[in-house]
Parts: C-alpha cells; structure tokens; sequence
C-alpha cells in the first residue's frame, strides 16, 4: 500500500517529471560559466532565501538535470553538463583524502562526455563547453574561483549566464543516452508481475537511491527502500530486487515521490528526534492535517470542533510515514491511510480532549501546538523519538496515549516551579492521557472535564482542589512568599496524600487563626471550602486520604489543582468586574 500511494503522488503531483524519466529536480548550489570561446568567466551562486524554523537563510534553487540511468556506485557514469563536483572539476579543496584518482578519472570522463555530445550535436552550448575543457588553465581558474563548495555539491555548466541543461539539444541528446542505458539495464532484470501496477513485463533490477534522510540516519549518497544485496534475502535465487518486482517507471515514480516528499522545503515534511513525517493526500485540497496539529490557530480549531461526523464522508485519502534511515536503507516507523473525513474527526477529538482552563485568565486557553506539547515532555523539547510518534499517531490517526506519556508530563510537572507548573499545554496533555486511560479501561469511570467539575468525586482530584485551596489560604494569610505550600508539598501530595494532607493541615490552622485576625470573612469562606473537600474526600475514599496514588491517581490530582487555581482566578476576575461596576455606577450617580 506505501509504494502503491507514493506512485499515485508521483501521477498527481509529479506527472512533468514523471514523463521526462532522463531529466530530474535537485539542488544546484553553483554555475561554471564561460564563453563562446571557453573562456571562464566566473563562478555563479544558485541560490534562494528559505525560512528554517525563526531563521531565514540562503539555499541551493533547484534546477532540471540529469537523471542517471544506473547506479553510480561503481565505474564511471558522467551525467551532460551538471554533475556531481568532481566529475565537473576533478580534484580540488573538496576532494578526499586518498580520493585524488577517483576524482579525476571521473573528471576526465566528464569532458570526454561534452566533447562527444558537442561533436554530435553541434550545439553551440557544448561547443563552447568542449572548448573550456581543452584549455586547462580556464579550468584551474574554475577550481581556483570555487571556494565555497564542498564535496557532493552539484555544479552546472552555463554558456555566459544561462545554464546548457536548459538547451533543447542537450535535453534530447541526454534522453536518447537515457533511454539506451536504462533500456540495457531493466532488459536484465526480466519479466514478473510488477507488485504496484499489478502488470506483467520488465522489471527494474535495482531503483534509484532516495536522498534525504542523512540527518536521520541515513547514508549521505542515498539510502534503498527495496534492496535484497545478501543471499540470505534471496528467495528462491532471484537476485536483486527480483523478490518485489516493480517495473521500471513504477519504481521511478516512488523514488521520484519519496525524493520531493522528503525535501525539506517541500512543506509535506516534519522532523522529530530522529524520526521524519512526511505526508500528503491522495487529491489536492487546502486542508493540511499536519500543519494543524503543528501550528493551530483559534479559528482553524473552531471549525474543526464543529466538524459534523454524519456529514457526507470525504473520499480523499490522507497518507502520512514516519521514517528514519539505517545505513543504506530506509526504515519505515509509522504508516496511516485514512480518510480526510476520519482525520479530521481524530483532530476534533484531539484538540476537544487538549483543552483545559488558563490559570492566568480563567478561560479555556488556546489550542496547544506540537511544539509546546513536546516542551511540556521534555525540558529541551526533544522527547524520544517513540513520544513524538505517539503524540502525532494520536492527533491523526486517534490511537490513545498510554501511561508512559502520561508519566512523562508528569514528571516534568514535579519539578516544574511558580508559573511553569501552571502551564495550560501540560494540563491539557495530562487530562487527554486520563481520559484516554478511561477509554481503554471501560469500566465506566468519569473523564475529566476541561474546567472545574463541583460534580467530580474522584478522591485523588478532590485531594488536587484541596492543595490548591490551602495555598490560597496560605495567600490570603501572608500575602507573596519565597516557597508556596504547594512548592514544598505538591510532589508528596500527589503520590502520597496521607503523607501529606495532615502537615497541610497544620500549617492550614496556624493559617486559619492568623487570617481570623486579619480577614475573618475570608477565613470563614475558606475554612467552609476546606471541610467540604473533606467531607467529600471522606465519602469517596472510605477514609480522610488515601495512602497512595497511581499514575491515573497522579494525574487526577495534577488536574484537580489546576482547575481550582483557574476557578479562583476566574472568580476573582469576576469580584474585581464587579466591584469596578459598582464604582462607576455610584460615579455616575453623583
């Protein structure tokens, strides 16, 4: 089902390239150009502006070159006017040590290319190249002038400004060289039924390498989605990629795909901790799941929540990998085909479960988005790369988050401090992995709601609201202090209540008989809020607290804190409205 999807974006979205198999896109950082006589004139940049996360920087443009028509791994294999650096310029700054021969037999067979091609085009173009070549003082003054390349850079050929793959003579030329080496290649790989088109004929021995996976472990020369290369994977004899065969212009086409899917600039790709995403749909639409999950805002998220799962389904796919590399060959970590209308139904529960109330405001805070989730994880938000998947499999797919996730958040909680440990993101992330615990359980247990739920009588929750309620009190009674009964005791608290609550009710009363003095009306309202708890506390648990909480227990706990604070704040927000009301009222009057 992947090849056969990637071959089907290949068709959609790809369908120029597609049809010119000898003629590919790629980065080229750099021109050579000389004139009619083979002159050189200077070194050219090809370079764009592209934004990289807050940065703005400058990147190779892509331009149409040469495809190869076999693997290079071995021999000598020129490809017309555009090549790898060595093959452009022989040996230089960027060649490797003990890499001197190499370099310039595959240098020498470039030139031998240009003055074959321009003998037999007569183009005016690879004339003026063959002419460059016959003079190697212009062509030390190429490798004097290239200072910034590196090893594995393209570099094109350009008579004056203009690039020679762009010449009509050099295309033809080059297909026809094409058509004659691939022809000669796949004729060795005889006949089968190819496992995407389901037809019989040709198959290719071996495809084409897929860039773009070194930053993830990958092979900087390219990694193989299907390689049989030890006798162990050879069923039966068949060599090579014999054991899935796929005709040559099927296998063309998901290599083609997974290239432009995996460029980074492409915008159907996200990396996370060593796992990259990439994504697409089956037919064009505005609609980006990903980007979504990635960087929601209010509106989008609005619309989402009032998706109607009864309306008429989609029929457009929504196809997203996580894959790595190894060495020389592609890993495949994740695989979804899903509906749009299925995705969009797993985001809307996605982003309904996230939401929480904002201690800072005492409304619901706006929607999280992926980064802040995987901070709320993780200190320096580069969690394993097994939570980032877990986080994105939920968000499309709807596969609930396990305790492990929820242990994380966790654990990020108890050492967080003052505002941090009020954070909305994390609140939101906790009360989706308890409500997902829920689910997987089925034993009818409450969820937990995005705000205050006076209705909840879970005792580890009810144990959260009472910590909140007595650093209130501890508040009320002393105003701002350097460490908040909730600083030294919310740890022990939410694992172990019956350790905890009763010093926290001593230090309550030392609180309680201070703000008598001070505010009896708040002590009274407190004091009122604090035996309610324990009564309810009580009833729920069969005893005052309970010994110990489970991660389930923990998380309850982390959620009935916070949507206390937010309650207090929201109705403090609502006294101080008031109270302006009231005073501009008795302004007026006056």
């Amino acid at each position: 089902m992947f090849v056969q999807a990637l071959a089907e974006y290949a068709d959609t979205y790809l369908s120029e390239q597609l049809s010119d198999e000898a003629w590919e896109q790629k980065p080229v950082p750099f021109f050579v150009a000389f004139d009619e006589a083979g002159t050189f004139l200077s070194v050219i940049p090809n370079l764009v502006q592209a934004v990289r996360g807050k940065k703005t920087v400058s990147v190779p443009a892509s331009l149409s070159v040469p495809r190869s028509p076999v693997p290079r791994n071995a021999g000598l294999y020129p490809l017309l006017a555009a090549d790898d650096i060595k093959y452009v310029l022989g040996v230089g700054p960027w060649t490797g040590k003990d890499q001197e021969q190499n370099s310039q037999e595959r240098h020498e067979a470039f030139a031998d290319l240009i003055r074959t091609a321009a003998a037999d085009t007569g183009d005016e173009g690879l004339s003026a190249a063959a002419a460059f070549y016959g003079r190697p003082d212009q062509v030390e003054a190429a490798r004097r002038a290239m200072t910034d390349a590196k090893a594995g850079s393209i570099v094109a050929l350009a008579l004056v400004n203009s690039p020679l793959v762009k010449r009509s003579a050099v295309k033809d030329y080059w297909r026809k060289s094409y058509e004659i080496a691939a022809g000669g290649r796949v004729a060795k790989g005889g006949d089968a039924e190819c496992i995407i088109s389901g037809k019989v004929g040709p198959i290719a021995p071996t495809h084409e390498k897929i860039k773009g996976l070194s930053s993830l472990g990958g092979q900087a020369a390219g990694v193989s989605l299907m390689s049989f290369d030890k006798d162990a994977f050879r069923s039966y004899g068949w060599e090579q990629n014999a054991n899935s065969p796929v005709c040559a212009e099927r296998a063309m086409a998901y290599v083609l795909a997974l290239n432009d899917l995996l460029r980074r600039d492409s915008g159907h790709r996200r990396d996370f901790k060593g796992v990259g995403f990439i994504f697409w749909t089956k037919e064009k639409t505005e609609f980006d799941p990903m980007a979504t999950v990635d960087q929601p805002t209010p509106d989008q998220v609005k619309r989402l929540l009032s998706f109607d799962l009864d309306a008429v389904p989609d029929p457009n796919v929504f196809y997203m990998a996580g894959v790595a590399g190894n060495g020389g060959r592609m890993i495949i970590r994740y695989w979804v085909s899903e509906t749009l209308a299925a995705v969009k139904a797993n985001l809307k529960g996605w982003f309904e479960e996230l939401q929480v109330a904002d201690v800072f405001t005492g409304k619901i805070a706006d929607p999280p988005k992926l980064w802040q989730l995987l901070y709320a994880i993780e200190r320096e938000g580069e969690p394993p790369a097994d939570r980032a998947v877990a986080l994105i499999r939920r968000a499309v797919a709807g596969e609930p988050l396990g305790e492990r996730m929820l242990g994380a958040a966790l654990a990020r909680l108890r050492v967080a401090r003052d505002k941090q440990r009020l954070d909305p993101v994390r609140a939101g992330l906790i009360r989706l992995c308890v409500n997902d615990g829920v689910r997987l359980r089925g034993r009818g247990e409450a969820f937990v709601t995005a705000a205050l739920d006076t209705g909840q009588k879970h005792e580890a929750y009810l144990c959260g609201r009472l910590m909140a309620v007595y650093e209130s009190l501890q508040y009320a009674a002393s105003g701002e202090v350097n460490q908040t009964v909730t600083d030294r005791y919310f740890t022990l608290a939410s694992t172990f209540p019956g350790q905890a609550f009763p010093r926290l009710e001593d230090l309550g009363n030392k609180h309680l008989r201070k703000l008598r003095r001070d505010n009896p009306g708040a002590m009274v309202r407190i004091s009122q809020e604090i035996d309610q708890l324990h009564l309810e506390i009580e009833q729920a648990s069969g005893f005052k607290f309970p010994k110990a909480l489970d991660l389930d227990g923990q998380g309850r706990f982390a959620l009935g804190y916070h949507h206390q604070r937010a309650h207090q704040m929201a109705q403090a927000q609502a006294g101080k409205a008031a109270k302006a009301l009231r005073e501009n009222t008795s302004e007026s009057e006056d």
